[in-house]
């Protein structure tokens, strides 16, 4: 058969043609195929949901400690309700992902763990406990806590509020971190004290807080402890609505932990997918099931709860496929009834739990089936104390006709919502829509800045809410919503940078604090910005103007302290007539050589330069570019700061180059590096990196070579300048250090053996080489004296080395 050349010709642009439809096609077809899967698995959680009265709640000290595979197994397998809740915020860690510490980690570790939390289907809340830093005891954890009973307090408080049959923890009493420790000897108190009426009574005046006695409590059982483990959790089974393991989905959560570097964990390789727990706690005998933390609890064996047996029965009844005329028939009916029991009289805690949850979930499954979403938005996402704002209450349904819509909003004390006459109620059979003035009230506890108020108490919150009841093709529905904003003080005003440290020598010169002012009030504002001080500190009054709300202003005054300021520790205030913020100023004691030029290989922030500034050094960071090829020379002293061999690949590709600039004559600073970033070849006498650590900050320093340059020069080190240090002494101590290193200094934990080797320094070549693993970094961050004339003596060293010789 013969195809003419016409044919032939035809043929590309056809193609070009199907190409365009199958393009067309993919755009419009997937969308919806994606949503159609995504309202499906909505209808298959909720109704699982619905199948299960169980609550299970996870116990952890910091971000990335909970059981994410156990948590994600019991709330995506089962549809049991699960809580996480942490310790702490994780504020105390190292950020591998920028510059910001303590508090400021806090703000970006609580978002992280909230995401973990929605990939695992839990929800999150934390006891707000300061993260401190590695600790090796619950004696110190607990004194850092503020006691035992503050965090019995804490943790009762919780588990009278959410009332959890299981309570399960990663954690045990006997080693491990200390903040671990503490988690679990205040989970074992707990457990019965949240059922004792003599245990902080004043909690039970507080709506919804009532005694709750939890039914078991388990360790997670690790290595010798494994062959007596008690359950054994099926993380590895598949999720059959989203195609993945329960393990693997606890691995996606992981990794939302970003300022801990855990996109690069191996969460199978750590449990080995394996989660193993013991009983430690029970209230009763319970028949055993290996497979299940529930095993042998029967919440209808409580007479309490005996007359919902109906409605437990009538929610078995629903089913995958089950026509949504006939899910609508049993979840309005199931709402109808939850209503009516929870009007009788003498309800106990279990049935009030059981019936609150059959409502809303029944609302939700409903929702999902009807396309239904509700809404409670406030115009202003950040309003002020008094000040009066729009609300819109929506009701929108892309399947089922609505009707009779009937919104209850609850505000806290002090706060009033009425409806907006100037504007219409919207009421239809797809969508009610309304717009209502709240008025925020006088005394609103703000919630920014986060910094700040993410440590507010646990107790007696009362948050803004809305219910709303309305008919789904005529069957009663209920849901609750709660509007997403912030709550501010009028201005807000930072401080650039938040603490100063500022060279005694040099006070005369004064020092820059930036300011940045952030109008939260709904108009435009002026005011005047200056400082309080003690007499004889100066600065700046200048004025500021913002146009409008939600806008800033920003600019710098010259402080200058008084002529004879002595060293110290003094406070200033940056201020507006409506804010003000402290800051602190150190003044220091230190001298540094003329003439010394610095070399900064950088990582995460800018540390090592503010420092290298503050003591008055020239000094440059050292770009990549400098490491591969750059003349190194040219620095009296390069040092490198702390992880840089993880984050800076031209380091490790080039450490030969510094070796060759140590060998010439150079001074090398190396501050700590962990144990999976160092390679020993990076020093120029090889030695290992060790998981020691000291974490008691008070823990006493001994100098070991007092008659040593870096001890003497040009600042005179003593037993003053190890005081006044925060969260530790060092981390990761070498470990083999060959003889031709001398060791500067040794410390340790109490009741452990000295560790020598956190600072250390060996000629080679022409030059100088020092290691060291004490948290400088955290101490120069903070002004510390003694840590800035050790680091002054560090850059000076190659004019003093020659009397070390």
């Amino acid at each position: 058969m013969r195809i003419s050349n016409a044919l032939f010709q035809q043929l590309p642009g056809e193609m070009i043609m199907c190409r365009r439809m199958l393009l067309l096609f993919i755009a419009l077809v997937i969308p919806l195929l994606l949503a159609a899967q995504e309202e499906r698995e909505s209808v298959r959680q909720a109704l699982l949901d619905l199948s299960q009265d169980r609550v299970l709640m996870d116990l952890s000290a910091h971000p990335d400690d909970e059981d994410g595979a156990s948590l994600a197994y019991y709330r995506l397998k089962f549809g049991v309700r699960t809580y996480s809740i942490l310790f702490t915020r994780g504020e105390g860690g190292q950020n591998e992902k920028g510059p910001e510490l303590y508090e400021e980690l806090g703000v970006l570790r609580s978002r992280e763990t909230e995401e973990a939390g929605r990939v695992l289907g839990a929800e999150v809340h934390f006891l707000n406990f300061l993260d401190f830093g590695y600790s090796k005891t619950a004696t110190e954890t607990f004194r850092k806590w503020g006691g035992e009973m503050e965090a019995l307090r804490r943790l009762v408080y919780v588990i009278r509020k959410y009332k959890p049959d299981v309570i399960f923890t990663n954690h045990n009493t006997i080693d491990g971190h200390g903040n671990h420790q503490a988690v679990a000897v205040t989970a074992i108190a707990a457990f019965d004290a949240a059922a004792d009426s003599a245990f902080f009574p004043e909690q039970l005046r507080e709506e919804g807080i009532t005694l709750w006695q939890p039914r078991k409590l388990f360790f997670r059982a690790f290595g010798r402890s494994e062959q007596v483990a008690d359950v054994s959790n099926d993380i590895n089974a598949t999720d059959p609505g989203r195609g993945k393991t329960y393990l693997d989905i606890a691995v996606e959560a992981l990794r939302k932990h970003r300022t801990q570097g855990m996109e690069r964990a191996n969460l199978r390789a750590f449990t080995r997918g394996k989660s193993l727990y013991r009983l430690m706690r029970a209230n009763s005998l319970y028949e055993q099931d290996s497979t299940d933390f529930f095993s042998g609890i029967d919440l209808f064996r409580d007479p309490s709860v005996a007359g919902l047996g109906p409605i437990r029965r009538e929610l078995d009844g629903l089913h995958e496929g089950m026509a949504k005329d006939s899910i609508l028939a049993v979840t309005g009916a199931v709402i109808a009834r939850c209503d009516s029991e929870a009007r009788m009289p003498g309800l106990s805690d279990l049935a009030r739990r059981m019936l609150d949850h059959w409502a809303d979930e029944s609302g939700r499954l409903a929702s999902a089936l009807c396309g239904i979403t509700a809404g409670f938005r406030l115009q202003d996402s950040v309003v002020v104390p008094r000040q009066r704002v729009d609300c819109t209450l929506t009701v929108s349904s892309g399947g089922c006709a609505l009707g009779e819509v009937r919104w209850h909003v609850h505000t806290p004390a002090g706060w009033v919502i009425d409806p907006d006459p100037g504007v219409p109620r919207v009421a239809g059979a797809g969508e009610d829509r309304r717009v209502e003035t709240l008025t925020v009230g006088e005394n609103a506890a703000p919630t920014l800045p986060l910094s700040v108020t993410q440590y507010r108490s646990i107790e007696g919150r009362d948050d803004l809410s809305a219910r709303v009841d309305f008919l789904a093709d005529g069957r009663p529905m209920r849901l609750t919503v709660r509007p997403s904003f912030e709550i501010a003080p009028p201005l807000m005003i930072d401080a650039r940078p938040k603490s100063v440290a500022l060279l005694q020598s040099r006070a005369g010169e004064g020092f820059a604090l930036g300011y940045a002012i952030r109008n939260f009030l709904p108009h435009k504002t002026a005011g005047r910005v200056g400082i309080r001080a003690a007499a004889g500190w100066t600065a700046g009054n200048e004025p500021f103007v913002i146009d409008a709300e939600d806008s800033s202003a920003a600019g710098t005054l010259r402080v200058r302290p008084p002529a004879s300021i002595s060293p110290g520790e003094y406070t200033i205030h940056l201020r507006t007539e409506l804010a003000n913020v402290p800051v602190a100023v150190r003044v220091i004691p230190a001298r540094v050589d003329p003439g010394i030029r610095v070399g900064i290989i950088r990582s995460q922030d800018n540390t090592m330069e503010s420092a290298a500034s503050t003591l008055g050094v020239d000094y440059a960071l050292v770009s990549d570019g400098e490491l591969r090829a750059g003349s190194l020379s040219r620095y009296t002293t390069i040092v490198v700061d702390i992880r840089a061999y993880l984050l800076r690949d031209a380091l490790r590709e080039n450490n030969a180059r510094l070796l060759d600039y140590v060998r010439s004559g150079g001074n090398l600073v190396v501050m700590y590096q962990r144990l999976q970033e160092w390679k020993p070849a990076y020093a120029p006498y090889p030695f290992e990196i060790s998981g020691k650590r000291v974490c008691v900050e008070e823990a006493p320093v001994h100098i070991l070579a007092p008659g040593h340059p870096l001890m003497n020069e040009p600042n005179r080190i003593g037993e003053s300048d190890w005081t006044g240090w925060i969260q530790e002494r060092g981390l990761y101590f070498p470990a083999g250090v060959p003889a031709e290193y001398t060791k500067i200094l040794s410390t340790a934990d109490p009741d452990e053996p000295q560790l020598d080797t956190g600072y250390i320094v060996a000629p080679y070549g022409r030059g100088s080489y020092i290691y060291t693993c004490y948290v400088w970094y955290r101490e120069l961050k903070e002004g510390n004296p003694g840590a800035f004339r050790c680091f002054a003596n560090m850059l000076c060293y190659p004019l003093h080395r020659a009397a070390a010789r």
